[in-house]
């Protein structure tokens, strides 16, 4: 892990780093090539309405959701290169759950997209509800890798009231 700190790479394993994949950007071309036809369409239908969602800002708010669930887990650290990630990037791993959330959203957002949506509302919801857990620190993710947030004080009954008579 590299410390923000020190700058230094430190790691049990040094392939550790190396078999990570890196946070980058999710593209609109990531969501529409998961899109089927009948998404298309209307994803297509929508393009013309002024009115009509913007896939680019639902994309950028399921990156923000992404990377708040990392920082909340103590993660947001690029393993692979054991920085921290670039701004509007996520870790590879996540690409996946996050186009279903983005597309799920955005379908949700349009009116041709309503039904459409309906299908795609479990990987969805998984998605979130990972997410959810990963920042509640329920589960570790990808790399099993946690660093302590600043302000956090680990506290054990051992040592209360050390030193007290």
């Amino acid at each position: 892990m590299r410390s923000a700190e020190c700058g230094t790479l430190r790691t049990p394993n040094s392939q550790l780093a190396t078999q990570m994949n890196p946070w980058s950007a999710l593209t609109i071309a990531d969501v529409l090539n998961q899109f089927n036809d009948s998404e298309t369409l209307a994803y297509d239908t929508a393009k013309g309405d002024a009115n009509s969602a913007s896939l680019p800002d639902i994309i950028g708010k399921v990156m923000d959701q992404v990377v708040g669930a990392y920082a909340n887990a103590g993660r947001l650290i690029d393993l692979s290169t054991g920085l921290a990630p670039a701004g509007g990037t996520i870790p590879a791993e996540e690409k996946n759950r996050a186009i279903a959330v983005a597309r799920w959203k955005y379908l949700l957002a349009i009116p041709t997209g309503k039904s459409l949506a309906e299908n795609r509302a479990d990987d969805a919801k998984a998605a979130e509800t990972y997410w959810l857990a990963l920042a509640k620190r329920e589960i570790k993710g990808p790399g099993g890798v946690t660093i302590a947030r600043p302000g956090r004080h680990i506290h054990t009954h051992s040592f209360d009231g050390m030193g007290q008579t």
